[in-house]
C-alpha cells in the first residue's frame, strides 16, 4: 500500500453533467425567472387598475360640471331676453301727482321716459329735468317693477296775472312766467307797457309782483295797475290823477301817504294831475291847474 505525500494537494475532477441534468437545471431557471417577473409585475397591474378606474370618474365629473355651466348660460340668456327684449320692463306711461297747471303729457314728454327700460331710469336726473319746467317748483320720482314710474310734483303757485302784448300770463312770486291764462281769472292784473312777447320760463320784475300782491289787499277795488321800469306800478285814481307807487314791499306806507294827500287836496279844493310816491320819504304831486 502506498503512502500519501503530505505536501501534495489532491485534485478532484468534475464529472461532466449529463444532458438530463442540464435539462432539469434549465427548467428550474425558467420557472424562477417567471416567478420573479410575476412578482415584479404585480404592483404595475395594481397601478394600471387604479388609473383605469379613476379615468371614468374624472370624465364623469367633467361632463357634470360642463352640463351645469351650459344650463346656467341658457338660463342667464333667457333672463336677459326677458328683462331687455320684452315690453314688460319698458316705460310707456307714467303716473303724475300734484299737477294742476302743467299737464301730464307735458311732464311725461319732458321726463324722457317713454320707451326707456326701467333699469336705465335715473330717478334723480328725471326729477331735476321735470323741475326745470317753468311751472314746476320741485319733483320726486319713484320707480317700481316691472315698469311703473310715479312723478310727484310741486307746482309754482301763480300770484298775479301779468299782461303783455295782448296775452295774460300767470306769474309766481319770484316773477317766473308759468303759463298763459286760459280761463276767466280774478284778482289784480298788471298791464306791462312793454310790447315784446313773453314765453313760459321768462322772468318779470319780482319786486313789482311783490308790490302788486300787497295792493290786492290794500286796495281790493283795484282791478288793474300799469307797469313800466322807470315808474314801477301805477294806477288811475278815481279823482282823475295818476298815482305812481314804484315797486317793493312798502306799499302799505305809500297807500297811507296817498290817502292823506288826497284828503288834504280835496279839502283845499285842489285837483292833482299826478301823485308820485316812488320815494315815500319825499312824496310829491303836481296840481292840474298849476
Amino acid at each position: 500500500m502506498g503512502t500519501r505525500s503530505p505536501g501534495r494537494t489532491r485534485k478532484t475532477k468534475r464529472r461532466p453533467l449529463s444532458s438530463k441534468t442540464k435539462g432539469r437545471r434549465k427548467r428550474s431557471q425558467r420557472r424562477l425567472g417567471q416567478t420573479y417577473d410575476s412578482a415584479l409585475s404585480l404592483p404595475a397591474v395594481s397601478r394600471m387598475s387604479a388609473r383605469s378606474i379613476a379615468r371614468p370618474l374624472a370624465g364623469f365629473r367633467q361632463v357634470k360640471v360642463s352640463s351645469v355651466l351650459g344650463l346656467g348660460l341658457v338660463l342667464l340668456a333667457a333672463l336677459g331676453y326677458w328683462l331687455f327684449l320684452t315690453d314688460d320692463f319698458y316705460v310707456y306711461e307714467i303716473t303724475v301727482q300734484g299737477n294742476r297747471l302743467v299737464s301730464t303729457d307735458e311732464i311725461f314728454a319732458a321726463s324722457g321716459l317713454y320707451g326707456l327700460s326701467i333699469f336705465w331710469v335715473n330717478p334723480q336726473r328725471v326729477a331735476d329735468t321735470v323741475a326745470g319746467l317753468p311751472g314746476i317748483l320741485s319733483a320726486e320720482v319713484h320707480c317700481s317693477l316691472p315698469n311703473r314710474v310715479t312723478i310727484t310734483v310741486v307746482e309754482r303757485e301763480p300770484q298775479v296775472v301779468w299782461q303783455r302784448a295782448g296775452t295774460r300770463w300767470l306769474v309766481d312770486e319770484q316773477g317766473t312766467v308759468l303759463t298763459a291764462q286760459t280761463g276767466p281769472g280774478g284778482g289784480l292784473v298788471i298791464e306791462d307797457q312793454d310790447g315784446s312777447p313773453l314765453h313760459p320760463g321768462d322772468r318779470v320784475d319780482a319786486a313789482a309782483v311783490a308790490g302788486a300782491r300787497q295792493l290786492q289787499g290794500l286796495l281790493p277795488e283795484l282791478s288793474t295797475v300799469r307797469y313800466t321800469p322807470p315808474t314801477g306800478l301805477s294806477f288811475r285814481h278815481p279823482l282823475g290823477c295818476d298815482v305812481y307807487l314804484g315797486t317793493g314791499t312798502d306799499m302799505a306806507e305809500k297807500v297811507a301817504i296817498m290817502q292823506a294827500l288826497v284828503e288834504q287836496l280835496a279839502a283845499s279844493g285842489e285837483h292833482p294831475e299826478y301823485i308820485d310816491l316812488r320815494f315815500k320819504d319825499s312824496p310829491c304831486y303836481k296840481l292840474s291847474n298849476k
